[in-house]
């Protein structure tokens, strides 16, 4: 059972700007819970002078998945909570569809996990027992915003030619 952090690539040259926010700027990061204060669909606007590099993944203004994304996550992970987000140029007279990802936060902390005194995590390890079946999850801490999947979803996301994500792996405690 391996798993992963899922972020997006700084580095990816030409990328998006959205009209209104930084990309880069702080991110505000909304839960399962709070699917009914959320529009079904939203729209935003690229700035006239964007770059075209799409990544799959956008983590701010809030975490956006690419449609190609979305349809990966459904296949792995059951009643998973998206809000379609139109991303739209002007200039260009195109329309991107992205979707806000909304994930439910789970206690999936090791006992193997080590702290530091100050509260920052020292070691993270996730539990296999309390990961169960799960491919796609958040974990319920502010210290951990970024979505972990599974090497089954890595995977698949690679072989569907996905960009602009960066894949970290996490540490898995094995219990049975």
């Amino acid at each position: 059972m391996r798993f992963f952090t899922m972020e997006q690539d700084k580095s990816l040259q030409d990328v998006i700007r959205f009209r209104d926010f930084d990309i880069c700027g702080p991110r505000h990061i909304f839960y399962k819970e709070d699917a009914a204060e959320i529009n079904d669909s939203n729209m935003m606007y690229l700035t006239p002078d964007s770059g075209e590099a799409a990544p799959d993944f956008i983590q701010s203004p809030v975490y956006l998945v690419s449609d190609k994304v979305k349809k990966v996550f459904d296949m792995y992970e059951d009643e998973m909570v998206f809000k379609t987000v139109a991303i739209a140029s002007k200039e260009r007279e195109t329309i991107m569809v992205y979707h806000h990802l909304l994930l439910d936060r789970m206690d999936m902390f090791s006992s193997q996990t080590e702290f530091y005194s100050n509260g920052s995590v020292k070691k993270l390890v996730l539990d296999s027992k309390k990961i169960g079946e799960h491919k796609v999850f958040q974990l319920n801490d502010k210290r951990f915003p970024n979505p972990f999947v599974s090497l089954e979803v890595v995977e698949s996301l690679l072989r569907r030619g996905v960009i602009g994500i960066v894949w970290k792996e996490a540490e898995v405690e094995w219990r049975s």
